[in-house]
């Protein structure tokens, strides 16, 4: 009886901590097929050539924010948007009603509530990358994601 209820009481534990951490492969990490740790120079090749960049941030005409790293500045450390149009992998894109995120990618790793908005953040399986939706008014209103600092 008492290797039963530890058995139970393992299984639960486990089941718990399975829906604490929605983790997402490395590849389903993306803007409109941009990831972090990609190059600078395959993102132009897909994109086009940038809009305008200042510094380490590339604008380019569909919404694409691309920040490079200061060390190697054909590396993407970063790739954000706030226009509809760009979806990650799993399909969810600025616009989109909050219920879609977890609909996609289950509970997140990290959920910050302000007073105004709402941030659900992501952490890719091998640690590296993170996938960022900040949500305002029940709508998502960018889309972030990172090589994870």
């Amino acid at each position: 009886m008492k290797k039963k209820a530890v058995a139970i009481l393992a299984g639960l534990m486990m089941t718990a901590s399975a829906a604490c951490y929605a983790m997402i492969a490395p590849d389903g990490i993306a803007i409109s097929g941009i990831a972090p740790g990609g190059s600078v120079a395959a993102a132009t090749a897909k994109l086009g050539n940038p809009q305008y960049g200042g510094g380490d941030k590339l604008f380019f005409p569909n919404g694409i924010f691309i920040e490079r790293a200061e060390y190697n500045p054909d590396l993407i450390e970063e790739v954000e948007t706030m226009t509809a149009g760009n979806a990650t992998p799993g399909g969810v894109q600025v616009g989109m009603p909050e219920a879609s995120i977890m609909s996609t990618y289950g509970n997140p790793d990290k959920l910050d509530r302000d007073y105004d908005d709402t941030e659900y953040t992501y952490y890719s399986t091998d640690f590296f990358k993170k996938l960022e939706f900040k949500v305002v008014g029940g709508k998502i209103v960018k889309i972030k994601c990172k090589i994870r600092d």
